[in-house]
């Protein structure tokens, strides 16, 4: 790139991709007048007052000063790369960015200019991202589109647009584990344990594919197939707006002492929301607590860190680290709920669910009970674009306040059991 279209851009603040831009370099040549700075006055007739003027070798001294300034500017930013023209952190910044990617910025840039190409750079689909960005090898690297992110963000604010389910992968199955009251998806009778076959025709990737499949604007139509047992159906929905609590909790039946909180997923405000049961419990009598984090497959970390800083004393909650090696450590203040409780867990319990999981196990706060856990520990870091697309990366592995790993290591359950036998189990806990 030459250096004048390189400042032109720069001066315009634009950005060229995934948040990338050229190498940064100002050539100081640019914009030196050749014409003399300063003009002779024309001559005075004869016996004229003198006026005050300027000698004539100032005006070539000057601008062979200026000159040198130049050259000696030019030599340690271009040459000897002392000074830069641009604040020390861009200029690693573009350094680094053409030495990563400048092969790929030229090719594009050729490609541009290439009189026969049909397609410009600018006009890479959607579709070809998805497949660069799916290319990582990381199972949890996904790339949205603008409408895609709209609708996950809503979801993870607690209210979006939808059938009114929650599914959970399992193996290579989708299962439909959570069938809201009062949405389109009860009211055409989709029932728990219906395993999504295609969404209008096409058979999702994942979960996430199924989500942003299934989700939409409000009064759309989306038809869903599902298996279940040996019937295959189809279900036509029409979309509309689900708001949904992620804690549901009650007295449990026929132990009045005992209160049962479920936390289907963690969104904003999940913390809050749990430590209003809690609250709620307490003042009905409760002094004993079931947690049920079976089939929550996660969400948000801070609402889980929250939990587990509401629920625990002065201990770690867990650790995180970059791929860069830095850690970072999070602790619990010492102010603590200090309930008696058990932990229930499943196959499905993963990824921030996992995290509170491990901090209520390892400081002995509750007995876990259940089945080994699924075993996700890495968190993903959502960064959106100005076009309004997003891409989510796996940014860091997270580490149990014991320095264990979870990923795909999972939790093993103080008590195992499955089925029925978990809440007998949790009651037998909870009663002796």
């Amino acid at each position: 790139m030459m250096h004048e279209d390189l400042i032109k851009e720069i001066n315009e603040d634009k950005k060229m991709g995934l948040d990338l831009s050229d190498t940064a370099y100002y050539n100081v040549d640019d914009g030196v007048n050749d014409e003399p700075l300063f003009l002779e006055d024309d001559p005075e007739p004869a016996g004229s007052p003198k006026k005050p003027g300027i000698r004539p070798g100032i005006p070539a001294a000057f601008i062979l000063g200026i000159a040198a300034c130049l050259a000696a500017i030019f030599l340690c930013t271009q040459v000897f790369g002392v000074w830069h023209f641009v604040k020390e952190d861009k200029y690693d910044y573009y350094t680094d960015l053409d030495k990563s990617y400048g092969k790929y910025y030229e090719i594009m840039k050729m490609i541009g200019q290439d009189p026969i190409a049909e397609n410009e750079p600018e006009d890479i689909g959607d579709e070809e991202l998805k497949k660069i960005v799916k290319s990582t090898g990381d199972p949890y690297a996904e790339y949205y589109t603008a409408t895609e992110y709209a609708e996950l963000e809503k979801r993870y604010m607690g209210d979006y647009v939808g059938v009114g389910i929650g599914v959970v992968q399992r193996d290579e199955d989708i299962v439909i584990m959570t069938v809201f009251d009062n949405t389109p998806a009860a009211e055409a009778g989709i029932k728990e344990e219906d395993i999504i076959v295609k969404v209008d025709g096409k058979k999702p990737a994942d979960v996430d594919d199924a989500i942003s499949m299934i989700t939409g604007e409000t009064g759309t139509k989306v038809k869903i197939t599902i298996k279940r047992g040996e019937e295959t159906l189809d279900f036509d929905l029409i979309r509309k707006k689900i708001e949904t609590d992620s804690v549901a909790y009650d007295v449990l039946k026929d132990y009045p002492e005992i209160g049962y909180i479920v936390i289907s997923s963690f969104i904003d405000g999940t913390d809050d929301e749990f430590k209003t049961a809690v609250k709620d419990l307490k003042s009905k009598g409760c002094t004993k607590f079931i947690l049920d984090l079976r089939d929550n497959g996660g969400g948000l970390t801070n609402p889980s860190i929250e939990i587990a800083d509401y629920l625990l004393p002065a201990c770690k909650i867990m650790s995180e680290n970059a791929k860069d090696g830095s850690e970072t450590v999070y602790n619990s203040k010492a102010s603590s709920a200090d309930l008696d409780m058990v932990i229930l867990v499943n196959g499905n319990t993963a990824s921030a669910s996992e995290i509170l999981t491990a901090a209520l196990q390892d400081n002995k706060a509750g007995v876990v009970i259940g089945s080994k856990t699924y075993g996700k520990g890495v968190t993903q870091m959502m960064h959106k674009f100005d076009d309004g697309t997003a891409v989510k990366l796996t940014v860091t592995e997270y580490f149990r306040p014991n320095g264990k790993t979870v990923n795909g290591v999972g939790i093993t359950p103080d008590i195992e059991a499955e089925g029925e036998e978990v809440l007998e189990e949790a009651l037998r806990e909870l009663t002796q």
